[in-house]
């Protein structure tokens, strides 16, 4: 056999859940790892005075299967213990898994990781039940720490929450097992709360089998297939330390630069983009690979992950390379970004000597050109990737980079045989000449987190629960998400919205009823090329925010000549996907803006005028009403679609008789919609609005603001 079928590393369908029942009929969870076909490693503590034990493979999985356990051997010094399946399935034999040691001789840093049931990932189900979801914890060993006790010091990503303050958040992973590569090194046996949410202790193996007496020993080996302790293989780290480029002390690449993002060991998901960012960094032939996306959806933090793991000496996803030898970090929020910048930093990556001699390259007369070729010449064939984040700040508006120096890189970038890798954010992509293309990959960020990142997010912004946040229901913390899509900056500032009124006192509720009018906000999420739009452009992203769905250039163009007649709706359209204020799918032939920039953009809206939101949700209630079917031709939902959408936008503009006479002409009941009051503005409006942005340059023009009645 081979692959963790094989014993060769962590395997997830032997991860073991326990439900263990004590004398006094109460339940309990552990953790474990099915390590033969009958036996399962966990800890002594799980399982001491069980009356029943009853352990779950594959939970919630279409090969799901429980069977009933005893307890085989155990330690309650050591914390350890090994259940035996009384019932085990029938099939393919389970191969020993294997074990080793930690080097205790020196100082080292080992890589590890361990999955199990802890209680933060509790989880709610729609029928009310409670289940605990999988968590894997990454993490390192310090090998020099908990020495006295005999134990390992992990140290992972702190818990999402802390559910219950009487309980550790990590109740439940105890009699997890560690693993160091493809071994097992101890197993997860307590937490200890004054240390922080980001540690863990676990027996080490060695210490456990060391301990024992010889009856004991033998019994152990026994069951578990395996030798004494000192025969056990070693597990050592390499030290934490890093030499000049080219001759490191370990295997960690050189770095130069603080990471572009906070807090990256509460990173949450995008594992599809860090592999496909991975993945072509790690391709010859590509020398740029750039990030894409809205203002505020996590460019930096996937970027600043991608730089992590790459530090650690892992190529995110599945990629196979030679591993950087340097990274450099540079961002126009921290260090700036400059040819000097780059230069001066990569030098410093070479080690004393190189970077003397470059230095006096850059202070002679020679030609940018000539000085760059110098450095790639002194980088050679060894990979340095650079880290080149919120580019947006360096560009035009049609992606041309503004500094003459930079663009003289960026072609000897593409011109020489060894050249750097770059890894650029941008909320507007780079802009290349055709035959450079092939060179260079961008990686589109276009939605925000999956709900169940989102709410563990926002949990951990109220880590000490004083907000209230922390305290909602996931389905209340779900509605948040949902109303400002998932996208993690507007989380954040949602949070801060909430800590920083110290007189109104707002909840996460009250904060959402407005936060598209609350500046504090706003300015954190609202494209930073909005204020540079022609009037014709923001004409034009205003009927998006209206329509909220992709539509092609033939609608706008229909909707606007009942607006604007004068107005070219094919350049507008243009400047839009070129600032990526607008996406365009060349596959529907539509366009598209992102629903937070709707909902950015709709506040903004003034509410009476010849472009003002009543002029604009009229004038779309009649294209809808343009390309609907006749009556005799209606056969599905979605021939009545187009009538649907009338309706809907003819109450949103306040003409209220015209949408009922239109909601008649169906006989299904259409969506959800507030009765309106006579006089009152449109749904969604509580009176006048501010412009967006609220900053006076982005203001709309005077005499257009919204009026608080019909």
């Amino acid at each position: 056999m081979t692959g963790p079928e094989a014993g060769g590393g962590l395997d997830p369908r032997r991860i073991a859940e326990l439900i263990v029942t004590g004398p006094d009929s109460g339940r309990r969870r552990g953790s474990g790892y099915r390590i033969t076909d009958s036996l399962v490693l966990t800890a002594a503590h799980v399982v001491v005075d069980a009356t029943d034990v009853r352990v779950r493979f594959e939970s919630d999985r279409p090969g799901e299967w429980t069977a009933p356990a005893t307890v085989a051997w155990s330690d309650p010094g050591g914390d350890a213990a090994v259940l035996r399946l009384t019932s085990p399935p029938r099939g393919a034999a389970v191969a020993p898994a294997k074990f080793a040691r930690v080097s205790d001789d020196r100082h080292a840093i080992i890589g590890v990781h361990a999955a199990g049931f802890p209680l933060w990932k509790q989880r709610i189900r729609p029928n009310g039940r409670r289940y605990r979801e999988l968590h894997q914890a990454d993490g390192t060993v310090a090998a020099l720490s908990n020495l006295r006790s005999g134990t390992l010091e992990i140290t992972v990503t702190p818990a999402g929450a802390d559910p219950d303050p009487r309980t550790s958040p990590w109740a439940g992973m105890s009699g997890a097992a560690v693993w160091a590569g493809e071994r097992i090194v101890g197993v997860v046996a307590e937490h200890h709360r004054p240390e922080g949410p980001g540690r863990l202790t676990a027996v080490r193996i060695e210490h456990v089998l060391s301990r024992l007496t010889e009856p004991q020993l033998a019994a152990l080996l026994g069951l578990l297939g395996t030798t004494a302790a000192d025969a056990l293989p070693t597990v050592r780290g390499g030290e934490h330390t890093s030499g000049p480029l080219g001759r490191p002390a370990s295997d960690r690449s050189r770095v130069i630069g603080l990471p572009v993002a906070q807090g990256l060991e509460l990173f949450k998901n995008r594992r599809h983009h860090i592999e496909a960012i991975g993945r072509n960094l790690a391709e010859p032939a590509v020398r740029m690979v750039t990030v894409t996306g809205r203002r505020g959806i996590g460019k930096s933090a996937v970027a600043a992950k991608v730089m992590e793991e790459l530090e650690r000496g892992e190529w995110p996803g599945h990629a196979q390379s030679e591993l950087p030898a340097g990274l450099v970090n540079l961002s126009t929020r921290t260090s700036g970004i400059s040819l000097e910048r780059i230069y001066f930093d990569c030098a410093h990556l070479l080690g004393a000597e190189q970077e003397a001699h470059l230095l006096n390259v850059w202070a002679t007369s020679r030609s940018t050109r000539e000085k760059i070729g110098e450095l790639f010449t002194a980088i050679g064939d060894r990979l340095v990737v650079i880290l080149v984040d919120n580019l947006e700040d360096r560009l035009q508006d049609d992606g041309l980079v503004q500094d003459e120096d930079l663009n003289i890189f960026l072609d000897c970038l593409f011109r020489a045989r060894f050249t750097p890798r770059l890894l650029v954010t941008s909320q507007i992509p780079l802009r290349l000449a055709p035959e450079l293309r092939r060179f260079a990959v961008e990686v589109e960020l276009t939605e925000g987190l999956p709900p169940e990142e989102a709410v563990a997010l926002l949990r951990e912004l109220d880590q000490d629960g004083s907000l209230g946040v922390a305290r909602l229901s996931d389905e209340e913390l779900l509605r948040a998400t949902v109303r400002v899509h998932g996208v993690p900056r507007a989380l954040e500032l949602l949070v801060g919205a909430v800590a920083d009124d110290m007189i109104a006192l707002p909840t996460l509720h009250q904060v959402l009823e407005n936060f598209t009018l609350r500046e504090d906000i706003v300015s954190g999420l609202a494209q930073d090329r909005y204020h540079r739009l022609t009037p014709e452009s923001r004409a034009v992203l205003h009927v998006f925010a209206v329509l909220r769905t992709p539509v092609p250039r033939e609608a706008i163009e229909w909707i606007m000549a009942g607006l604007d007649t004068e107005l070219d709706v094919a350049a507008a359209l243009a400047r839009l996907v070129r600032v990526r204020l607008l996406s365009a799918s060349r596959a529907n032939r539509t366009f598209a803006l992102h629903p937070m920039d709707a909902d950015l953009a709709y506040a903004a809206m003034p509410w009476e005028g010849e472009l003002g939101r009543r002029s604009v949700e009229r004038r779309v209630a009649e294209w809808y009403a343009s390309i609907a079917p006749p009556r005799s031709a209606w056969r599905t939902p979605d021939d009545v679609r187009p009538i649907r959408q009338e309706f809907h936008h003819r109450v949103r503009a306040g003409d209220f008789d015209a949408a009922a006479r239109r909601r008649s002409a169906w006989r299904r009941r259409p969506g959800p919609a507030r009765p309106a009051t006579p006089g009152a503005p449109p749904m969604g409006s509580s009176g006048p609005r501010r412009p967006w942005p609220v900053t006076r340059k982005w203001s709309v023009p005077p005499g257009s603001r919204p009026k608080p009645s019909d």
